[in-house]
């Protein structure tokens, strides 16, 4: 096993229903610690902070004054398109990161980063995100986490 700090692995059906139950909090949580976890295992890369924090406010501040405070034109609330592209970005790298670990380990890239585009296709490749990084990390612990049912050998091969 390798000396770099090693991610968890996360099934995808605990991440799906640990989302619905916090109204997405813990989706949120899993964006932040994935990014950490991957800035850590590859000594480079963007925190779950820089991920995170300008969506959030991206989002949240045009909607807030827009709301909030009388004198903002109503058109401010479309900044919110700012925060959004930045979640775009980020999950571009994300997806490329991930596709990066399976490559480095001779495998085929499991994702197709440009589905993001794609409404719909979007949903698809973010959900294959989750599960193929969570089978990465049993992979690379060979074990196999709590809840999840994968076969590491057709993993390897």
């Amino acid at each position: 096993m390798s000396d770099q700090p090693l991610g968890k692995p996360r099934p995808l059906v605990k991440v799906m229903l640990l989302s619905v139950a916090t109204l997405t909090l813990y989706y949120g949580w899993y964006k932040w610690i994935i990014q950490e976890e991957l800035r850590h295992y590859n000594n480079s890369g963007w925190s779950g902070t820089l991920c995170l924090l300008p969506f959030l406010l991206g989002v949240a501040v045009p909607q807030a004054l827009w709301i909030l405070d009388p004198d903002v034109p109503g058109w401010f609330g479309w900044f919110s398109l700012v925060g959004i592209v930045w979640i775009y970005i980020v999950q571009f790298r994300l997806y490329r990161t991930v596709n990066q670990l399976y490559r480095q380990e001779g495998l085929t890239e499991p994702l197709v980063v440009w589905w993001i585009f794609i409404p719909g296709f979007n949903l698809i490749v973010g959900l294959k995100q989750i599960d193929v990084l969570s089978k990465f990390w049993a992979m690379k612990q060979e074990t196999i986490p709590d809840g999840a049912i994968l076969n590491l050998k057709s993993l390897k091969s």
